[in-house]
């Protein structure tokens, strides 16, 4: 090979590697289902959530959620019903249509494990909606009809990469309201977050997850 060929396939390959998204090198947590399957099915519960907006009508607020899905060792789906669902202001149920009053469902939403911040030491999830949509719920309130739309959502896993553990607690945080706590992987990069007919939104709860049939989840951390 001459040297200017030589030259161009190290710039090549250079810009190959350059051009490589960064989650790529970052390394996700992996989490494996109980009994050392592959896949289990999962249900989800969890108490009090919130979400709120930067602008617009007020916050909703809903009691409980609940959902199921299922997780391999770095991705998922899952679907998700929050119930008793309010609006701050006037208090009057928040619904999606066809559904129990005060109940929003969310769409088909896919989850990924990650890290959320640049040292690799808090391990969470990101979970983001139907690709061509970006639709994450449709409900109405008093106030008309709202979409909760986005590329994702980042919570918290709870307990880190401690194992065995019985359930997979997550928390969604918020820095201020109508805005997430976390919003990048390993801290850099895409930036994830929610919106409501505009306004940024952000989503305030905790969920358990839990394998159906019992048994306890590995978490590690790589």
């Amino acid at each position: 090979m001459s040297k200017k060929m030589m030259l161009l396939a190290t710039a090549l390959t250079a810009l190959a590697f350059a051009a490589l998204p960064a989650v790529a090198s970052a390394g996700t947590p992996e989490v494996h289902c109980p009994n050392g399957a592959s896949e289990c099915t999962i249900t989800i519960t969890g108490g009090h959530g919130e979400l709120t907006k930067t602008g617009g009508f007020a916050s909703v607020t809903c009691t409980s959620t609940t959902g199921s899905g299922k997780l391999g060792t770095t991705t998922g789906t899952m679907s998700l019903l929050f119930h008793g669902c309010k609006d701050t202001v006037f208090g009057a149920s928040c619904t999606t249509s066809g559904l129990t009053s005060g109940t929003i469902e969310t769409t088909a939403l896919t989850f990924h494990t990650t890290y959320l911040t640049a040292g690799k030491t808090v391990p969470g999830v990101l979970i983001t909606p139907n690709e061509v949509t970006k639709v994450f719920a449709h409900f109405s309130c008093i106030d008309g009809n709202h979409t909760v739309e986005g590329n994702g959502i980042m919570g918290r896993l709870e307990s880190g990469c401690t194992s065995p553990q019985a359930t997979l607690n997550i928390q969604f945080e918020q820095s201020q309201a109508g805005h997430p706590l976390h919003k990048q992987i390993t801290g850099t990069g895409t930036i994830y977050d929610l919106t409501d007919g505009g306004a940024t939104a952000a989503m305030k709860a905790t969920g358990s997850v839990t394998a159906t049939g019992g048994g306890s989840f590995t978490v590690t951390c790589v």
